[in-house]
């Protein structure tokens, strides 16, 4: 029941990123400038979301929060 906070906050990261992923999707199909210009934000928002993901589960793996080797290889 502890880590049922952190699986979702894990979930709204990975929705904030296809969220963004389909809004520049959105921008990418538009085509004017302004549209570049949106669609570049865009991507900076998902390379953000997504590293700091990344590192977020990186740091609890390191702090033993969570152990990544125990989830994913069987005994």
């Amino acid at each position: 029941m502890g880590l049922t906070w952190l699986k979702l906050v894990i979930i709204i990261f990975m929705l904030a990123i296809l969220f963004s992923l389909f809004r520049g999707l959105f921008f990418l199909s538009k085509g004017d400038p302004e549209s570049s210009k949106q669609l570049l934000k865009s991507l900076q928002w998902r390379i953000a979301l997504s590293s700091l993901l990344f590192i977020g589960i990186m740091l609890l793996h390191y702090f033993d929060i969570i152990n990544l080797r125990s989830q994913i290889l069987p005994n």
